[in-house]
């Protein structure tokens, strides 16, 4: 689904506000996100809120725990390494599904952050998989008899 760039700016402002104006937010075109880079002293704090935001925190331990669909969208930006971060959340009625992308640079002195609005709620399809995998279940059982 596409996004005006009002709706957009309302949906980013889920994020955006809570973080506070110390940040200078661009659009990044290649991606279709929006961006920030910050730095170091400016990590606890920013980490708090997006852990407080986000209902899901992947890490290159468990992003192989994620939803097909989000790995699908998400495409290289779902490739972590250490300490790099994805905080996501399913869309609800008001908002789409909402993903930030949490990236230590190198040297560890600066951070960039990338929030990207989901075309899709990849909830529906674990929904989906997991409807299917049931009725599956149910098949082998009556075959089974």
């Amino acid at each position: 689904m596409s996004y005006n760039k009002k709706q957009q700016d309302t949906i980013f402002s889920t994020v955006t506000t809570p973080l506070g104006d110390e940040l200078t937010w661009r659009w990044e075109d290649k991606q279709a996100v929006l961006l920030t880079e910050f730095s170091w002293e400016k990590k606890q704090r920013i980490l708090t809120i997006l852990r407080r935001l986000f209902s899901e925190e992947w890490q290159k331990k468990n992003i192989k725990q994620a939803p097909i669909a989000l790995k699908d969208e998400l495409a290289e930006l779902a490739k972590l390494s250490k300490d790099q971060l994805i905080f996501t959340k399913p869309a609800t009625e008001d908002t789409p599904a909402i993903a930030v992308i949490w990236w230590p640079w190198g040297h560890g002195a600066t951070y960039s952050m990338r929030i990207k609005i989901l075309n899709s709620n990849y909830d529906d399809a674990a929904l989906e998989r997991g409807k299917a995998s049931l009725f599956t279940k149910v098949l082998q059982r009556i075959k089974s008899r």
